[in-house]
């Protein structure tokens, strides 16, 4: 588990296609060199991740990965856009 004192900060990848910065857009992700795709997706699987072990969760239930993170959490989710939680 991470510390409470553990400084996590949002990065912003800065080579990634715009478009696959608010959402995934299938066509842009084929375009990407194989290393990047894995790259990303690295970091995608390290964010469920961190999720996943949260001691709580605040997320939307109308976003898949949203979702995908309560579904694989023992911990407290709350969706902020509905009256369903995990506790």
């Amino acid at each position: 588990r991470l510390a409470p004192h553990l400084d996590v900060r949002f990065r912003k990848r800065r080579d990634a296609p715009p478009q696959l910065r608010n959402g995934h857009w299938q066509e842009a992700w084929n375009v990407l060199a194989e290393e990047q795709r894995a790259d990303m997706t690295h970091e995608f699987i390290a964010d469920i991740e961190v999720m996943r072990m949260a001691e709580a969760l605040i997320c939307t239930f109308s976003s898949n990965v949203g979702r995908l993170a309560a579904l694989l959490r023992d911990g407290p989710t709350v969706s902020l856009d509905g009256e369903w939680t995990n506790d």
